[in-house]
C-alpha cells in the first residue's frame, strides 16, 4: 500500500520533474504528520519498500524498529505511535519537548514573524493551506510537503531559498530534541536521517 503526501497544500498549475530529494520529502512529510491507522498499516506493509533510496544504516534502523514491534497487533502498533507522537509534539508535562513549529524554535511564539514569512513563500509558489487542515502552516510536515512540491515541479531556486531562509534555521535543533526525547526508536531514527538530509542539502548549496 502506497500512501501519498496528504496535500495540506494545494497548487494552481504544475509542471513536473525530479528525483530522490522529492521522494525523501514525500515520505518524511508523512512521518511527521500525526499518525492515523492507515499510516500505521503502511509502516508495516510497504514503507520499507518505498525507502530503498535511503542508505543501509537508515534502512536497518527502521527495519529494527518494525521487527521489535512485530508482535503487537495493528491497533496496539497504531496506539503506540499515536501516544508517542502526542507526547513528543502535542502535549506533555511540564512542556512539549519537541514543538514541530518553526516559530517556536526561532521566536518562542506561535504564529510569529517566521510563520508569516513561510506563508509568503507558499503564496508566491501559488499554494494555500487548505481549510480542513487544523494545524499551523510552519509545521515541519507542511514545510517538508512544500519542499516536495518545489522539487516535483523543478522550482530549484525557491527550494534552495526555503532551505536556507527557513528549514535549515530550525529543523536541526528540532531533530536533536526528537532524538533526545523519543522512546520508541521510530521518531528519533527519522529525526537523525532528516538532520543528515539538511546537512547534505546545505553542503550542496555551498
Amino acid at each position: 500500500m502506497k500512501v501519498s503526501v496528504r496535500a495540506i497544500l494545494f497548487p494552481g498549475d504544475c509542471l513536473s520533474t525530479l528525483i530522490m530529494d522529492k521522494e525523501f520529502c514525500s515520505i518524511f512529510s508523512l512521518i511527521f504528520y500525526r499518525p492515523d491507522r492507515e499510516f500505521a498499516l503502511y509502516l508495516r506493509n510497504g514503507f520499507i519498500g518505498d525507502i530503498k533510496f535511503l542508505d543501509k544504516a537508515a534502512l536497518n534502523g527502521f527495519s529494527t524498529f518494525l521487527a521489535e514491534n512485530r508482535e503487537k497487533d495493528d491497533e496496539e502498533f497504531y496506539e503506540m505511535l499515536a501516544v508517542e507522537y502526542t507526547r513528543l509534539f502535542k502535549t506533555a508535562i511540564p512542556e512539549v519537548p519537541c514543538p514541530p513549529y518553526e516559530s517556536m524554535y526561532r521566536e518562542d511564539v506561535i504564529m510569529g514573524d517566521s510563520t508569516l514569512s513561510v506563508l509568503d513563500f507558499y503564496n508566491k509558489a501559488g499554494l494555500n493551506v487548505i481549510e480542513k487542515f487544523h494545524d499551523l502552516p510552519d509545521h515541519v510536515a507542511v514545510e517538508l510537503e512544500f519542499l516536495y512540491y518545489l522539487t516535483e515541479n523543478g522550482f530549484s531556486a525557491q527550494h534552495d531559498s526555503f532551505i536556507k531562509e527557513h528549514f535549515s534555521k530550525w529543523v536541526p535543533k528540532f531533530c536533536e530534541d526528537v532524538k533526545k526525547n523519543d522512546t520508541t526508536g521510530f521518531y528519533g531514527h527519522a529525526a537523525s536521517i532528516l538532520k543528515d538530509f539538511i546537512n547534505v542539502e546545505n553542503i550542496n548549496k555551498e
